[in-house]
């Protein structure tokens, strides 16, 4: 019976391809996600969009030439000397010459598989005399020869080669184990033990526990969970919440604190520089012992912030700061809306000579009044702002409530789970508005054709009086099939509603499988931000005075966005 035998690599063959493997398993998924991007197409798509977002501080920093960095010149050195390791480890395993071959007696003998015994008898003859050990021959060769012949022509020694691979029967199996012999080499027993220990008693645990104490302090949304704990503390401390309140609690976060972020710098020339603005703004109360809303770093990001909101000019060492805490800023007061759950702002408008409250009014004027509006405006900002104005959102939506997996989903109860499916399209104003505009523009020429179709409309009316005498005659005829035609038409009618029904359910589970799987991107469109240092994406909340459901965070709306859904329990207040 054959056995197993368990054998190192010795020669190092087999542990090329465990090399060859691992490497490539390293160098093709780091090569593409880190592979420096092209930047022309960035160039590209701020040429495009230059003659709305020029006045922009973030379009003017991105426009800037950037400096020389080293780093993609690394990464690109790295990745291609990764390549080179992978090449060439391909490269020997190409030419590593097979440890384990298939023995085959017609090969060895120089046949054609299928050749006849004669023609193997007289192979063999002419093959011995030539590797004759007597006759000057290779006396390992003449062995092969030997054996081969014999497998072909003695009955059970071809048994055996056609069904266990050997004329000599069954072999003992060999595994050889993809690691140099050298590991398990009883010299190097302490090497290896000592190099094992440290790679996973010590190497590994500290890597996994710096990474997990570093995440547990952040949130889903990469925001600290101690900033979300003040942010919590102080919205429920002070409920009616100024704007000046406001500012105080949003520069409390410990994004802004060295202590809990590498990021955010500390310099001495603050101790000098911060004072100078707090005299300069004024208003702002020092005696208030209100920690962290009062600690050094807290501070200097409220007068950052208050003096980017009065277009303050601070000290080139301050700016860098300052861009710092504009960039945090978005993502801050996201998390401010989601411990709030309900921010309603309400603006004040004036009374103007044209009624304007709302952008949406200023754009769909006429372009003569906007202008004679604008006035005081110069042609080139008129233009500017006008192209701003364009490229304004105008969404549209479709609301369809419904009960899912109920026969009638159209049937909303009382106490029924309600899934709301909503559909968001998005259209710049330049293109709504110019679309009514000539609408209306049709609507107000004259129309010459409308005495044409009144007078179709008569001769239409008078056909249908010549067409009822004959309705009349043919009515008897037709009653007697009206029965069996309804019946009809009930039966396909119910067989297309249950047909439709089917597939919007398969629809509905094809909609939760890809919600679980895809992973939403959050591109969208650039905000038209003048004093702000990097590029924001437009993103939307719905202002409502009461929430009946959680509130949806919308940033990947470019043009269409797919139905979305949201559940709520129904309840018996009218409207909701």
């Amino acid at each position: 019976m054959a056995g197993q035998q368990f054998q190192y690599d010795d020669s190092g063959n087999t542990f090329l391809y465990f090399l060859t493997s691992f490497v490539g398993l390293i160098v093709i998924p780091a090569t593409y996600y880190l592979w420096p991007r092209d930047q022309n197409s960035e160039q590209v798509r701020l040429k495009t969009i230059r003659h709305v977002y020029r006045s922009c501080l973030w379009y003017q920093l991105k426009s800037i030439k950037p400096q020389q960095n080293i780093v993609p010149t690394v990464k690109k050195v790295v990745l291609l000397l990764g390549w080179a390791v992978f090449l060439f480890l391909a490269y020997k395993v190409s030419k590593t010459d097979r440890e384990y071959q298939e023995y085959n007696p017609y090969e060895i003998l120089s046949l054609d598989p299928g050749a006849t015994l004669s023609e193997i008898k007289k192979q063999y003859r002419l093959l011995s005399l030539k590797y004759h050990p007597d006759k000057g021959g290779d006396d390992a060769m003449f062995m092969k020869i030997a054996k081969a012949y014999e497998a072909l022509t003695d009955d059970e020694s071809r048994r055996n080669w056609e069904e266990y691979g050997n004329p000599d029967g069954p072999q003992a199996t060999h595994f050889g184990i993809a690691l140099p012999a050298w590991i398990v080499d009883q010299k190097n027993s302490m090497l290896v033990l000592l190099v094992y220990g440290l790679a996973f008693m010590v190497i590994l645990p500290v890597v996994v526990g710096s990474w997990w104490y570093k995440s547990i302090r952040y949130s889903g949304d990469q925001i600290l969970i101690r900033t979300t704990q003040i942010y919590t503390y102080f919205v429920y401390k002070t409920r009616n919440m100024d704007m000046k309140r406001l500012i105080m609690v949003l520069a409390g976060a410990s994004e802004f604190d060295p202590q809990y972020n590498k990021d955010a710098t500390s310099r001495p020339a603050d101790n000098i520089l911060i004072p100078q603005l707090i005299r300069e703004i004024g208003g702002i109360n020092l005696k208030k012992n209100e920690p962290p809303l009062t600690c050094p770093y807290s501070l200097k990001s409220r007068v950052l912030l208050l003096a980017h909101l009065s277009r303050m000019q601070i000290p080139e060492t301050l700016k860098e700061d300052q861009q710092f805490i504009l960039k945090k800023c978005p993502a801050l007061l996201q998390e401010m809306v989601n411990v709030i759950c309900q921010l309603i702002i309400m603006a004040r408008s004036r009374e103007e000579q044209f009624k304007i409250k709302t952008i949406r009014d200023l754009v769909s004027m006429k372009e003569s009044d906007r202008r004679l509006l604008l006035s005081f405006l110069e042609d080139s900002s008129y233009e500017e702002l006008v192209s701003v104005l364009g490229s304004f959102p105008h969404v549209t939506m479709e609301v369809k409530p419904q009960v899912l997996d109920d026969e009638d989903s159209n049937n909303i109860t009382v106490g029924s789970l309600v899934t709301v499916l909503v559909t968001l399209k998005r259209q710049t104003m330049a293109e709504v508005f110019e679309k009514e505009q000539s609408a209306c523009s049709a609507e107000d020429q004259p129309v010459e054709e409308g005495d044409v179709a009144s007078k179709e409309e008569d001769d239409d009316v008078s056909d249908k009086g010549s067409d009822s005498e004959d309705e009349d005659t043919n009515r008897d005829s037709q009653s007697d099939g009206s029965d069996k035609d309804s019946d009809r038409e009930n039966d396909d009618k119910h067989g297309k509603d249950d047909e439709a029904e089917w597939q919007e359910l398969q629809q509905s589970i094809q909609r939760k499988d890809r919600a679980l799987l895809e992973t939403k991107s959050k591109v969208t469109h650039p905000v038209y931000s003048l004093y702000f240092p990097e590029e924001k994406n437009k993103d939307f909340f719905n202002k409502m005075i009461v929430f009946i459901s959680q509130s949806a965070h919308l940033c990947q709306l470019l043009t269409y966005l797919n139905t979305m859904s949201t559940t709520l329990s129904e309840n018996s207040i009218p409207g909701f």
